[in-house]
């Protein structure tokens, strides 16, 4: 069954899961499409203006030359520019459900109007999630900001398909879903690995016959770290049915400290899941266009850095 996408919070953890790892298709709610329809309606106002707003890539050229006003007759045709496969970009290809999760985190600038593009482009990144091969996105390169290079492959049939209208170009490619996408694969990744990690010291804690008091529930408290109570108590978990005739005396450091040592992976497991949530519902877009409000009847489209992911790094 489709995940239906109404808000950007419908993007998280959870999501990603059922998208990149299950292959869960997406759709997006009537309510969405609406509010992104409308969001373009006033974001073609806002550029009809008289003065015309100065929006980068949109009013103004890209990169080096974005000091350069466009013509209204340029605006078009700058539009029309194709995404394509970066020659910068190289190495081996990102796994599947990893560029599954990009996808699904290109959507978080579309659901809300902020990346003030059109239905149409909506749909169709969202229907690239519906089972069929997805694009090769080279693992490195160099030579972009932000996530570009790996958003170019990505995107470049896509927008072959198009004749691309203001500002639908900049929506495919600017932003930092990619960020998000991996510290959220990583995050998932982390939750099974702390579980077999688990199971793993318990196994040779069994083994060994070391003491129980080691892994007392009296030590949650103690200690008073939440990772570290998390540890115990996942170590206690399988230490449930732990057999007689254990060491009477303590067991080596490397036995008592793990506890301490497994907290630590909580602890980064927990700002992993963190930074993928927080990044998955992120409005990346640069320009970003924010919504009409009583102050702005059109809304405002603004530059920022949001493209930038400090935290998922």
């Amino acid at each position: 069954m489709p995940i239906t996408l109404t808000t950007r919070e419908d993007i998280n953890l959870d999501t990603v899961f059922r998208v990149a790892w299950k292959k869960d298709a997406v759709e997006i709610g009537e309510k969405a499409l609406r509010r992104i329809a409308d969001c373009r309606a006033s974001f073609l106002k806002l550029i009809e203006t008289d003065p015309p707003p100065v929006i980068y890539g949109v009013t103004t050229a890209m990169g080096e030359l974005a000091s350069r006003k466009l013509e209204l007759d340029e605006r078009d045709r700058h539009a029309r520019i194709k995404a394509f496969a970066a020659a910068t970009s190289f190495g081996e290809p990102l796994p599947d459900r990893v560029v599954r999760a990009i996808v699904l985190a290109r959507l978080t600038n579309f659901i809300e109007g902020n990346a003030a593009t059109t239905p149409r482009i909506a749909l169709a990144v969202a229907a690239m999630l519906d089972g069929g091969p997805m694009p090769m996105v080279p693992a490195a390169g160099q030579g972009g900001a932000g996530d570009i290079l790996a958003l170019y492959p990505l995107f470049a049939e896509l927008s072959t398909r198009f004749d691309l209208e203001v500002k639908e170009r900049g929506s495919l490619i600017n932003g930092s879903p990619c960020a998000a996408a991996l510290v959220a694969d990583a995050a998932l990744a982390a939750r099974r690995r702390i579980r077999i990690a688990h199971k793993v010291f318990a196994l040779s804690i069994e083994a060994f016959r070391a003491p129980l008091e080691h892994y007392d529930a009296a030590l949650d408290a103690l200690w008073g770290d939440e990772h570290e109570a998390a540890a115990l108590q996942g170590l206690r978990q399988f230490l449930v049915d732990a057999g007689d005739g254990r060491r009477n005396y303590q067991a080596p450091v490397s036995y008592r400290i793990v506890p301490r040592v497994l907290g630590q992976a909580h602890r980064a497991l927990s700002s992993a899941e963190r930074a993928a949530d927080v990044s998955l519902a992120s409005i990346s877009d640069n320009p970003v266009y924010i919504p009409p409000d009583d102050a702005h009847p059109l809304g405002r489209c603004i530059s920022t850095g949001g493209y930038h992911n400090a935290m998922a790094t």
